[in-house]
């Protein structure tokens, strides 16, 4: 049976599993992070098989690696998070207040549609976000939305970037090739990474390996 087919299965009513990607970005599910194993001559870390260099450059500003998350349903893993920042910290508030580049990068596990990420991330910014904060980012969420949804369906070995570029705004790749134009203001960025490492993140295993906690 394919991994596809097993996704199916958990479409279920409620008491039952719901979508795995949905689940595995809300917290519902059995999740599990990490901190990430480092090999000193390799400059790179590894999560269940998923690598990631320890350093990027992005808007010309060399940014280092935070720490990495798994995201997944029980046996089923979704992917692998890893949080690029200008200087890294166990801290969640200075990372959200940071205002220089940064890279949230997705290691895709398991085939889904993207869409399913696309209502998980909007449900979570809603549930965080003020009525107010809400109004001013409606039509920039909306634009985040699409381009998240043209995404189409993800495959095991995809890499999906949400990158912030001071003056520009979040930009939304997949394997290196933007989907769309830059959606701006560094309140939209916020918004996205607090599901992450936020107060109220989808997972407090994931947000601690995030912020570079020991396992």
């Amino acid at each position: 049976m394919s991994q596809r087919s097993r996704f199916s299965m958990f479409n279920t009513a409620e008491g039952q599993q719901a979508g795995a990607w949905r689940r595995a970005a809300t917290g519902v599910c059995l999740a599990a992070a990490m901190s990430a194993t480092w090999f000193a001559g390799a400059h790179a870390a590894t999560l269940e098989g998923q690598q990631f260099e320890d350093t990027v450059v992005l808007g010309q500003q060399k940014l280092q690696l935070n720490g990495l998350g798994l995201r997944g349903v029980a046996w089923l893993k979704a992917f692998v998070a890893g949080l690029y920042v200008s200087t890294p910290s166990s801290d969640a508030a200075s990372l959200l207040a940071e205002t220089g580049p940064r890279r949230l990068r997705l290691k895709i596990m398991l085939q889904a549609p993207s869409s399913e990420l696309t209502k998980s991330l909007l449900r979570r910014v809603k549930r965080h976000e003020t009525p107010e904060a809400q109004a001013r980012l409606a039509d920039r969420l909306t634009q985040f939305a699409q381009q998240l949804d043209s995404l189409g369906e993800l495959m095991p070995g995809d890499v999906v970037d949400m990158d912030y570029l001071p003056g520009k705004g979040l930009v939304l790749s997949r394997n290196g090739k933007a989907a769309g134009k830059p959606v701006v203001g560094d309140d939209l960025y916020r918004a996205v990474l607090q599901i992450f490492v936020g107060e109220h993140a989808i997972d407090p295993r994931m947000k601690q390996g995030l912020l570079g906690a020991p396992a």
